[in-house]
């Protein structure tokens, strides 16, 4: 990897990315340039979503923060992580890359949240996605075999992503680098995964045989059509939510490309992460009430499920453990979570707002909200929350829980404002 490795004399400033058009839809595209001064330069260059060259989307891990090396890119330093270093150094292609880590400035958080937006629709329209797994910590040079991935393989780490679930999905074709610029097509892997014995398939973490076996869902979604297979939040962060992330946010942000419209949550990254798990749950409640008693007339059909109410509660109490809460956060969200589906089936089967095709967008949870400990009670009075406290409006009333330990053998402390 030395020769990736920036000289001081090359690039003396860091460089700086320029500001993208947000009306235009415009994104960066990453290519090598031959320079007689330095051995591996690179070039940015801007283009729109309605025009631009063939470019490849790489799809990979980070790695670790604290793990980074640097490139060139016009001729000044760009800071990048060692694995991604590594594939640089490795893929000499003479194509246009979209990658992340350089093509999105991930210090401008307004950027950022734009071009997350719009990251579906940089897997679509790729030639191709590309799978870089050799990652320094799970290489393993004798477990290569003429070239095809081994049992290793598919315990990488990279198969453990949240983002590679809607990379590998939307995209038309996806090729796995396993050496230099030789790749394999996924359609190879998922043939040699049919071949292992059923005991080694089984011994597979089961979102990893699921990516690499679900051909028919990949077929769906890279059809790119208005009948193309959409899953809700409910199904997907049932499914994916415990795949790894460092941004908590990302739990929820990461699927939103999978999901159809009406369910997607707005990227934000200032927000706090305890609101972006609420949307997630309004979601969920919003898309029980449609599959229960709406007939969709859309074409987000063909990835229906039989909705039910175990299964709605399970993703959100799943989600709730997967979002990096503190403990204590945990422990007024369990009951928070119990009672709010409670009140959703107990709305349901009385049906106490007399007309069941009433609120199909909101049913009867009307709100609900995250309060930090030290924030006042009441406008009058100096009372202040002791607690961090979970919330959520029905009725025109607000139900509290407190994230605090509990004592006695009440599992659910709830009460009103």
């Amino acid at each position: 990897m030395a020769s990736t490795q920036v000289d001081t004399g090359c690039a003396s400033t860091f460089y700086q990315h320029q500001l993208l058009d947000n009306n235009k839809r415009q994104f960066r595209l990453l290519r090598l340039c031959n320079s007689s001064e330095c051995a591996m330069n690179y070039q940015l260059i801007t283009s729109s979503l309605e025009n631009h060259p063939p470019y490849v989307a790489l799809s990979y891990t980070w790695g670790e923060e604290t793990s980074t090396g640097s490139i060139n890119i016009d001729g000044k330093k760009f800071k990048i992580g060692t694995n991604l270093l590594s594939f640089l150094d490795t893929y000499h292609a003479d194509e246009y890359l979209w990658i992340d880590q350089i093509c999105i400035d991930q210090s401008n958080i307004e950027e950022r949240n734009h071009q997350v937006g719009m990251m579906w629709e940089f897997y679509i329209q790729c030639k191709f996605v590309l799978v870089w797994l050799q990652d320094e910590k799970t290489r393993n040079d004798d477990e290569k075999s003429s070239g095809w991935p081994t049992i290793a393989l598919l315990h990488n780490a990279y198969f453990g992503r949240v983002w590679i679930v809607q990379e590998l999905l939307l995209s038309k074709d996806v090729h796995i680098l396993v050496e230099g610029n030789v790749s394999v097509s996924w359609e190879s892997l998922r043939k040699k995964c049919e071949e292992l014995r059923p005991e080694i398939r089984k011994a597979l973490p089961s979102s990893t045989r699921w990516m690499v076996e679900s051909w028919y869902h990949r077929r769906l979604f890279a059809s790119h059509t208005p009948v193309s297979s959409t899953y809700y939040v409910t199904t997907t962060v049932g499914w994916f939510c415990d795949k790894k992330c460092k941004e908590p946010r990302d739990k929820v942000y990461g699927f939103m490309a999978l999901v159809q419209p009406s369910s997607r949550v707005d990227i934000d990254y200032q927000r706090a992460v305890q609101e972006i798990f609420l949307d997630a749950v309004m979601s969920m409640i919003r898309e029980y009430w449609h599959m229960r008693h709406v007939t969709p007339s859309d074409g987000y059909e063909l990835q229906r499920v039989k909705w039910n109410f175990k299964e709605s509660i399970d993703s959100s109490w799943r989600l709730a453990q997967n979002m990096s809460f503190t403990n204590l956060e945990t422990s007024g969200l369990r009951s928070f979570v119990q009672c709010i589906w409670e009140r959703v089936l107990r709305y349901e089967v009385t049906g106490s707002s007399g007309n069941p095709r009433l609120n199909t967008k909101t049913h009867c949870i009307t709100s609900v909200g995250f309060e930090p400990s030290g924030r006042r009670l009441s406008r009058d009075e100096q009372l202040k929350a002791t607690h961090d406290r979970w919330w959520y409006e029905t009725g025109g009333r607000r139900y509290y829980h407190d994230c605090k330990e509990w004592s006695g053998k009440a599992k659910t402390q709830e009460y009103l404002a």
